[in-house]
């Protein structure tokens, strides 16, 4: 399993071919019409251009770029996270190919954890229902 890992991570690049976002942001100038996929989250927004602006977060800090033929009918809102597939234009502005939302607001994080913390009872609730307790072996045993 470990010679797997060693292996993966030597191919990394076949896998991952964009630039990384920590590159995008130190040197941008190398990547200028270069395919790249990042994500981030909208800070403004223009219907009439057809444009956005994005935050991206990177090891270095946040930096934001304007994104091209973004489509307004992705029914996102300020605070929500996108993730766009485009070509790197020049300092900070991508072109998008593809726009996809991942959150349309900020709230939708919180929806998320809400369900996630119901799912969570109630697999837990059905697995004690089965299961219990021994504390004499320290493990679970069938009801």
């Amino acid at each position: 399993v470990f010679s797997l890992g060693v292996h993966y991570q030597l191919q990394e690049d076949d896998h991952y071919p964009y630039p990384d976002k920590t590159d995008l942001k130190t040197s941008p100038e190398e990547h200028i019409d270069t395919q790249v996929f990042v994500f981030g989250t909208v800070e403004a927004m223009s219907e009439e251009r057809n444009t956005a602006t994005i935050r991206i977060d990177t090891d270095e800090g946040p930096f934001t770029a304007d994104i091209n033929r973004f489509s307004t009918q992705k029914n996102v809102e300020s605070g929500g996270i996108v993730q766009v597939y485009g070509t790197f234009q020049e300092e900070y502005l991508i072109e998008a190919n593809n726009v996809r939302v991942v959150n349309p607001s900020g709230s939708s994080d919180m929806y998320k954890y809400m369900v996630s913390v119901v799912g969570a009872i109630f697999v837990m609730a059905l697995f004690f229902r089965y299961w219990r307790f021994n504390a004499r072996t320290l493990g679970f045993e069938m009801r």
